[in-house]
């Protein structure tokens, strides 16, 4: 396998990613950048036998892979899972019977699962900041795709941010942790889980509201906001 004219390879912060050179459809490259097939990696081992590179290594026998991207911790070592993706989305159930014994043939005690590929944050417990001062700290800190807003009482909000895929949530939530406070001393940074009725996998909600060209509500509703950027 020519690894380095195959994949190239990148780090940013806690993430190791190794992507395919292969130049793909738009619109498959749109749907693997959503999570389209994506599988969790646990119980990966620190030691450098399972090094991100022969993970691929391993995983591409089955297929040209996607994307892998690779948790360390600040020492470099395995924080002990990753996720994957292959270019042909369908090989995810393949991978799912393959991978784990492929894996233990190396003697590495990897699971494979399915990625949960969780996308939205909550937001509470926020002091002083109204909805649209909020929107504009959380524009500073990380991008988000979209924004829904629910007053659960009078002048007080729950803020729900959902974020392209899983990486840039988790990516997002570490961010949002180390900078809590500027939205007062309760506030709270949470995931919110897909099972939860506010969740988008749930909600088709017809109260979202289009931003114009300079971010200002076009609609305006007397309970709940949605922000989609």
């Amino acid at each position: 396998m020519d690894f380095e004219s195959q994949y190239r390879t990148s780090q940013v912060n806690g993430t190791i990613s190794i992507t395919t050179r292969q130049v793909l459809d738009e619109d498959l490259k749109s749907a693997l950048e959503e999570g389209e097939g994506e599988l969790y990696l646990t119980c990966i081992p620190r030691d450098r036998r399972s090094s991100p590179e022969k993970i691929v290594q391993l995983a591409s026998e089955l297929g040209e892979i996607y994307a892998l991207r690779f948790k360390i911790d600040y020492a470099g070592n395995s924080r002990g899972y990753a996720y994957l993706q292959y270019i042909n989305p369908p090989l995810k159930e393949a991978a799912m019977e393959y991978l784990p014994k492929r894996f233990l043939q190396m003697n590495l005690p990897i699971k494979v699962m399915t990625s949960l590929n969780k996308r939205e944050l909550l937001l509470n417990q926020v002091q002083s900041l109204r909805p649209w001062q909020v929107y504009q700290e959380m524009r500073k800190i990380f991008p988000f795709a979209i924004l829904r807003v629910y007053e659960y009482q009078s002048g007080k909000f729950i803020y729900i941010f959902g974020y392209r895929n899983n990486d840039m949530a988790a990516n997002a939530h570490q961010t949002i942790r180390n900078t809590i406070r500027r939205f007062g001393a309760r506030a709270h940074i949470s995931w919110l889980c897909r099972k939860h009725f506010l969740s988008g996998h749930k909600l088709d909600s017809p109260c979202c509201q289009k931003l114009d060209e300079n971010h200002m509500l076009l609609v305006t509703s007397t309970d709940k906001y949605c922000f989609t950027i």
